[in-house]
This record gives C-alpha cells, structure tokens and sequence, in this order.
C-alpha cells in the first residue's frame, strides 16, 4: 500500500469490470458484462444501498421508454433527435444506434417481467414524447422499485457483486494509460481501492450540484468532474433539462399555463412572446434554440436575483422556478460506449453524443438500455486487470494533493449551489465568462478532495442562453 494513502484504506479483490453507479444505465451495463464471458467478475458501486439517481428514486415513479417500432420510426426518430440537437450536437451513428436498438432492450425487460403501462385488454399503452409531441412511440414503465429488484436478482444470480454506500472520489489511470480502478469513501469516511480491469462511468448527471434540482437520491452530482479529471473528453455539457416547478414542493409548473390564463405579477404577456410560445405545450423542459424558449426567457426575466418568479394561476399565487432536472452532455463515446480514456467507458447522464442540447422524451431510459448494454459487453470483452505495479502508480498519482476536509466539503457544496444558481440557469444573457472565472478563483483555494471534484463538474458546465 503507498505509504501516503490513509492508513484506514482498504484494498478490495481486483474485478474485470467496475461500474460506478446502480441507476438503470448501470446495471444494464453490469449485466451485459457478466454475460459476455463467463467467469468475469463485475462489481457496482453505489453511494447508497437502496433506490437512487433518477432511474429507480426519481420523484415521479415511472419512467418513459422511447423506442421505435418501424423502419420509418426510425428515421423519423433520428430527424428529430438532430433537429432538436442544435445548439448541441448529435453524433449520427450514436442516434441511429439507439432508435434501431432501442426496441430489442424493451422486448427484453418485457420479457424479464418488467410492468408497462397497459390499457384494459393488455395492450401496450404508447405515448407523445417531448420534443415530439404528435408520435406515439414511447412506452411508460410503471413499477420502478420492481424494476430495480428484477435487474438485480440478475447480477447477483450471474454472479455480480454490491459495492453499497460507496462514494467514488477519483477514478484511478496509469499515468497516461488505462483505467485501471477507483478510489472510494463511505459514510464513515473510510477510504476503499477498487482494482479494475475496465470502469463503467455510470454515475448520473450534474443537476444535484444546483440549489433546485429534481434529480434522484444517490447522485452526488460530480460524475462528470471525476470523468474530466481522469481525462475524457467532455462535451453539450452547458446543456440540462430544465423544468418549471413549484418552489413549495418543487411539483412540475406548466409554463404554457401563460398563454391559458395564468400571469406575472408584473407585467402582462406580449403579443409577440404569446406567439412565439404557441408550441411550448409539446415539451416539458426548457427548449435551448427553439422558438417558444422566448415564453421562458419572458418569465426568467421577471424572476428575482435567486431565480423565483411570482404568477397567479386558477386564483392562487405561486412562486415558480426552473429546477435542473437532468444532464444531456457527458463524456464524447464511441459506439461502444467508450471514451478517449483506454478502458474507461460511459454511459446514461454520463454520456453524449446520443443527444444534444435537447433530447426526445424517454430517450434518456432507451440510451440507458442501449449503451448501457453495448458498453457493459465491451468493458468485459476489453478489460485487462492492472499489475500491482501500475496499480501502485495510479494510486501514487491519485494521491497527490489528496486531502479530505468534511467542513470545507459541505461550505464549497453550499457556496457552489448559489453560484450556479447566479451563473448557469438559462437567462436570456448570461455572464458567460463569469462562472468560469468565480469557479477558477475557488478552485485556487480549495484543498478537499470531494469539493474540487464538485468544482471541476461545473467547471464543465459552461453556460449557454
């Protein structure tokens, strides 16, 4: 053991495949690992033992599943996904990957038992999506606890193994090579090495680093600050979904309900502000380069210094605000789920390429099931456990610098909320350059470990208006 790792760190068993992260992209990817060769040994981690990220402990309690049936669905999928990809960018084999495998991962969880909405005679209920609101090409997954507990009764019978209240503080490379492996902290802030052969990044996105999110429990928010530093190239991660919510009890707000009835405290709608948001109805989120964004831009305008706008609506006063609900940037992967970092993949919010500034609704769930299976394979398939020797030199590298401070962790969490509240919500003129100077000067000072991988996420986030 190096001599400057705490003396409270443990050193596990080495494994074939790592996965970081038990949401649905991560135990698809775990189980397609463990089928790809026999004997290969898989473990997920995860910060918590029970549901997390916005999969399995999302607020809502299902989840929507977009998958063509057709030939034509499919190329009416990958138009819109492109279209609506601007000011992002989509990679079009990564789309076309996804709307022809998108069906085949949902005939499977049928077949393992998975519950979909149905109507009276058992049919499979098909639904609009966002961003495509007069397709009929989405499916709703209905029992998510089920869901969760199915997927891993397969790990385990296949022979996978928990890594439960598990925080990933690094991810470990040879100096300029493969990852080979990661260093955890649990709850108790004992400090745990994972030797790997491959490391799934499965962690969720960015939307818990931000003062109001709706992302799931489980998800520290800092997936894409551990992929950045271990090297992946990061892209559209200025991109969230963003949607409109009860400052109360952070319930979804229909900002359409402007053109319905409902009004600013300060000032009626334009003319010209109801016309562009004609079509605002067919999304939820907040739609970067579309038209009806100018109805958003509108109410973001009349909010306060901490986001919070005042409507009355049915008679009742609200305070509204967008909440961060999900990542749609990641680490740029190829068709396999690989990143520019030998041995280390990525996958769900950890990823792009699939989707850009926007993405179809339940898009997300099917890159899950896709990627998660392709990438999890792959990983098996590739995967080189480390020699003690350049497993000692990427623990020495992760090492350097390494500090833990639990008080400074929670003030910089505390200070980078607010920030991003100030800095990167989707106003109509962002102080683009503001955010990355204020992180830069923080990160200047910051010696916690935990915090600068915090700092470097949204360090990744840019801003775009």
């Amino acid at each position: 053991m190096p001599d400057r790792i705490p003396p409270n760190c443990t050193l596990l068993p080495a494994v074939d495949v790592l996965v970081l992260g038990a949401g649905l992209a991560g135990l698809r990817a775990a189980l397609a690992a463990l089928a790809a060769a026999p004997g290969t040994a898989v473990a997920v981690a995860a910060t918590q033992s029970g549901p997390s990220g916005s999969s399995f402990s999302n607020m809502h309690g299902r989840l929507g599943l977009h998958a063509p049936e057709t030939d034509a669905a499919c190329e009416a999928f990958c138009r819109e996904a492109a279209a609506v990809a601007v000011p992002g960018f989509v990679v079009p084999g990564l789309v076309a990957a996804l709307a022809a495998e998108a069906l085949p991962r949902r005939l499977e969880l049928e077949a393992w038992g998975a519950a979909f909405a149905r109507d009276a005679a058992g049919r499979l209920l098909l639904f609009p999506s966002c961003f495509s609101p007069d397709s009929r090409r989405a499916t709703l997954l209905t029992d998510l606890p089920e869901l969760r507990r199915l997927l891993w009764r397969r790990i385990e019978a296949a022979g996978g193994r928990a890594l439960a209240g598990m925080t990933a503080l690094a991810c470990l490379r040879e100096p300029g090579g493969r990852a080979c492996g990661a260093l955890f902290e649990d709850a108790t802030g004992n400090l745990t090495l994972q030797p790997a052969g491959a490391v799934v990044a499965a962690m969720g996105g960015t939307a818990p680093l931000f003062l109001r999110h709706q992302a799931g429990g489980g998800n520290p928010g800092f997936g894409h600050g551990l992929l950045a530093l271990a090297g992946a190239r990061m892209a559209n991660t200025a991109f969230h979904q963003w949607m409109w919510a009860r400052v109360r009890d952070r319930r979804f707000w229909p900002v359409w309900s402007l053109l319905k009835g409902a009004a600013a405290a300060d000032a009626p709608l334009p003319e010209a502000v109801r016309e562009a948001g004609a079509g605002r109805a067919g999304h939820c989120p907040f739609g970067y380069g579309q038209r009806d964004a100018a109805l958003d831009l509108w109410l973001l305008d009349r909010a306060g210094a901490d986001g919070v706008a005042s409507v009355t609506h049915g008679g009742e006063r609200l305070d509204v605000a967008l909440f961060a609900h999900a990542a749609n940037g990641g680490a740029v992967v190829d068709a396999r789920g690989r990143t520019d970092v030998p041995a280390l993949f990525a996958v769900g919010e950890c990823a792009t390429g699939m989707h850009g500034a926007n993405r179809l609704g339940g898009a997300m769930v099917a890159s899950c099931l896709v990627f998660g299976a392709r990438a999890g394979e792959t990983a098996a398939r590739e995967a080189a456990r480390p020699g003690e020797a350049s497993f000692a030199r990427a623990v020495a590298a992760s090492r350097a610098g390494f500090a833990r401070d639990r008080a400074e962790e929670r003030e910089v969490t505390g200070w980078l909320a607010h920030t991003l509240q100030q800095y990167a919500v989707p106003r109509r003129n962002p102080d683009a350059a503001a955010l990355s100077r204020v992180l830069g000067q923080r990160l200047e000072t910051v010696r916690d470990a935990a915090a600068r991988v915090r700092l470097a996420a949204a360090g990744r986030l840019k801003i775009s208006g």
